[in-house]
């Protein structure tokens, strides 16, 4: 009687676990490495973009009015009207939260005009001195730069932007800070490693359904093969081997067709032969 191997112990279920734990192998350490790559790439994307942002606003802003500004011109005319472009210049881009000028006050790093300014109660005041400016901060002062990595503050956790403006003259007289939420850049993130799950995912069904159709039908002509041998075992030589194939299970087929034809020949009478 023919014995059924159990499928825990089916040469088909092993290859084809040995095949599925490779896959997620590969495209494991494939996902690792690619959401790495594509993190700092978006990062440094995100900086190049609020650089160019902040350049091209610092271009904007008339500096030898900016320079005029002073505590107590809040209700200005000056004052408002550059308030008001930058205030539009941020509420104008969804991915940018805030727009401000800064300038050097001795060492220190103070506000001039937040954009937010008598719009908001938490805005920053003319001179009010920004605590622990980074060294990006002081570098933007020279060249349009972006901070490398977050920065928290009491407004929150952005990165931050800046670029030098300029007077009539070319002379630096302060910079502009543009701010992107933490918030958003991580959304960016997210969106590109969810894209890759997703894209990964598909990969292994599809790789999973091409692997169990070609266990199938390399179950069903070994099964075939086994029961042709089986009924070899029991003496009956009219049986026919089906299996066609052009591997190593076709190969086996044949040699299985010449063993009966073999047999056949071996089990006649002598005047048959």
């Amino acid at each position: 009687m023919k014995k059924t191997v159990p499928w825990y112990h089916s040469i088909i279920t092993k290859l084809t676990l040995a095949f599925i734990v490779l896959i997620l192998v590969i495209a494991g350490m494939s996902v690792v490495y690619t959401f790495g790559e594509t993190k700092s790439a978006l990062k440094e994307t995100t900086r190049d973009e609020l650089t160019a942002i902040a350049s091209v606003i610092a271009t904007q802003i008339d500096g030898d009015l900016l320079q005029t500004i002073a505590p107590g011109d809040e209700e200005s005319e000056k004052f408002v009207t550059i308030r008001d472009q930058l205030y539009a210049i941020q509420n104008a881009n969804s991915e940018i939260l805030y727009v401000y000028t800064m300038r050097m006050k001795g060492d220190d790093v103070a506000f001039i005009i937040d954009a937010e300014n008598g719009i908001t109660e938490d805005a920053a005041g003319i001179d009010e001195v920004y605590d622990n400016p980074t060294a990006e901060m002081r570098e933007g002062f020279e060249t349009p730069i972006t901070e490398h990595e977050f920065t928290t503050d009491e407004w929150g956790t952005v990165i931050s932007g800046y670029a030098p403006i300029l007077d009539s003259t070319g002379s630096v007289i302060g910079i502009v800070g543009v701010d992107m939420s933490s918030d958003r850049v991580i959304q960016r993130q997210d969106f590109i490693g969810n894209t890759i799950y997703i894209i990964l995912l598909i990969g292994i069904i599809i790789a999973g359904l091409i692997i169990g159709f070609f266990s199938m039908t390399m179950k069903h002509d070994i099964d075939s093969l086994n029961e042709t041998a089986e009924r070899i075992s029991m003496g009956d030589m009219g049986v026919l081997v089906t299996v066609e194939r052009k591997d190593e299970i076709g190969e086996l087929a044949q040699s299985f067709s010449r063993m009966v034809s073999s047999l056949k020949i071996m089990m006649m009478d002598p005047e048959e032969k």
